[in-house]
């Protein structure tokens, strides 16, 4: 079929599975979706399922309380919260009614991301289905699969699995709008792009990272009508967005990402390998880039352009958040969530198309899948600990603990995960004093106020008020966490060792245990406590 000006080229595949049917631009339901591609699919998102179910039990980690805390409130109290918080809502909408009709345990609110990941494997069928052909479909449902980004955080109670699956539909919409020129499509790509953005602020780079390859497609192809509804979805994003934008800009002013620093050169590749590849990105993600390379000849030039278009967005992304992160700092891999669609999507359409691509996209997958099961069987005594070892603490500490008694944690995240382990009834306190709702965390400005605190001020009252005979938990971290030299990590150390040496110089305190429970391996955010019983009215402050 001859190129339409302005259009991207409508080459047209021949069905491989000998029904003789073709598909156009990977447009189109053919009989293989009904009978072969259903199988396949369904045994891929079975193949997920199996590597992603044994981490389900896993205890919360520090994030993970912060989203069941804020997510637990009422819906009308959500809003204000994360304008302290510094996140968007649909993720908490979303997870407060999945709380109220499921419940706040572990096992419960990562069914949640659970299921949501699975559904990125029949997500990702249709996307490259309708950008390339029914291979690179079950290419991209493969990829879905066995993707140990998606294994990670398919047991985590926050928004990464859905980041990935909106990203799917934003992307396809935006390509099959560019591509068709179909009303329909270009307002479902606005309403993803929204939904998106809704879910972290890192769809933005992806947002802006698709608009302007459409912009610079449209100039090189001097297609005005591109150019027009490229503009035109923008705008229509934004006013989606409008109703949380004045919260988005206090949030900016004054919350942020005070844990991270700017990036290195080498984070730019190692970090986007590891949302493709997990640990093994640096064999995987390599692996990947070669047979694409290796096969590119055989691919059709409708493939090539719309891979290379892809893989232009998500890398157009990942630079976008780079560079903004050395201005303003707050590059992590989970934020990566956004790139992981595109380059996946990107990699199906050129290996699906030749037995070479074939042969790499299932070593790929097959090493993937493998190495993740040896990971869950290999024997690990901190598996259900893996994240944060707070659960076991409490579990230890909890038979001395009574109502009234005092919990205090120098690392302000960590009350959250004690708050929600630990024995009702509780008195919270971080560095900074009371806390008088322990399951949110208050990120505005937090650096200063760290600064600022001092723990006869801001603890003594409290040990004071405390009857004789009363117990205080000191909470740790075991390592220090966030980025190190920031500014945050600065404060938290301050803290610490300020308020622990206040603690263990209060003359009415007297140390009686220690709790390290859990610590080898060590969790991602271990933590470690002391137990002190309060033996006389002295003051703490003399």
């Amino acid at each position: 079929m001859p190129e339409t000006p302005g259009r991207f080229t409508a080459t047209t595949v021949p069905d491989t599975d000998g029904s003789g049917i073709e598909v156009v631009g990977g447009r189109g339901w053919a009989p293989g979706w009904l009978s072969g591609d259903r199988v396949v699919v369904a045994g891929l998102a079975i193949l997920a399922f199996v590597l992603r179910v044994p981490n389900l039990g896993r205890a919360y980690w520090i994030d993970e309380t912060i989203s069941v805390g804020i997510a637990s409130h009422r819906l009308g109290q959500v809003p204000g919260l994360l304008r302290h918080d510094g996140s968007p809502p649909l993720w908490y909408f979303l997870l407060h009614f999945w709380i109220e009709a499921f419940g706040t345990s572990p096992d419960a609110t990562h069914t949640l991301s659970l299921i949501v990941s699975l559904a990125t494997v029949p997500a990702g069928y249709w996307a490259g289905r309708e950008l390339f052909d029914r291979r690179a479909g079950i290419a991209a449902a493969a990829l879905m699969a066995t993707n140990p980004y998606l294994n990670w955080y398919s047991t985590e109670t926050r928004m990464y699995t859905l980041v990935i699956l909106i990203s799917i539909f934003a992307c396809t919409f935006a390509w099959k709008a560019a591509r068709d020129r179909r009303p329909f499509d270009a307002g479902a790509a606005s309403v993803a792009f929204a939904a998106l953005i809704y879910t972290h602020y890192w769809g933005l780079y992806l947002a802006c990272a698709t608009a302007g390859v459409l912009v610079v497609l449209a100039w090189r192809r001097a297609d005005r009508q591109l150019a027009r509804w490229t503009v035109g979805g923008g705008v229509a994003t934004l006013v989606i967005l409008a109703p949380w934008i004045p919260s988005f800009l206090y949030q900016t002013s004054n919350t942020g990402d005070p844990w991270a620093v700017p990036p290195g050169v080498g984070d730019f590749f190692a970090d986007p390998s590891t949302a493709i590849g997990g640990t093994a990105g640096i064999l995987i993600a390599p692996l990947l880039v070669f047979g694409c390379w290796w096969c590119w000849r055989q691919v059709s030039p409708s493939a090539q352009s719309q891979s290379r278009l892809l893989a232009l967005v998500a890398l157009t992304a990942t630079a976008g958040g780079f560079l903004a992160s050395e201005w303003k700092p707050s590059w992590t891999v989970r934020y990566l969530a956004v790139i992981v669609a595109p380059y996946l999507l990107a990699a199906a359409g050129a290996l699906a198309g030749s037995a070479r691509g074939k042969a790499v996209l299932w070593a790929a997958c097959g090493s993937l899948a493998v190495w993740s099961v040896i990971g869950t069987l290999l024997p690990d005594p901190n598996n259900t600990y893996a994240k944060d070892n707070m659960a076991a603490i409490a579990k230890a500490v909890a038979p001395r603990l009574a109502p009234g008694d005092v919990v205090i944690s120098t690392q302000t995240e960590q009350l959250p995960v004690a708050h929600f382990y630990l024995p009702p009834g509780m008195t919270y306190l971080n560095p900074m004093g009371p806390v008088s709702d322990p399951s949110v965390v208050d990120w505005v400005h937090i650096v200063a106020r760290l600064d600022a605190a001092q723990p006869c001020e801001a603890i003594g009252p409290t040990l004071d008020s405390l009857p004789v005979g009363g117990e205080v938990l000191l909470l740790n971290p075991a390592r220090k966490l966030g980025a190190s030299g920031s500014a945050w990590a600065h404060a938290v150390a301050h803290q610490e060792q300020a308020v622990d040496a206040f603690v263990s110089a209060d003359p009415a305190l007297s140390e009686v245990a220690t709790y390290a429970e859990n610590l080898h391996p060590q969790p991602y955010a271990p933590v470690d406590g002391v137990l002190f019983e309060k033996t006389s009215d002295k003051p703490s402050c003399s």
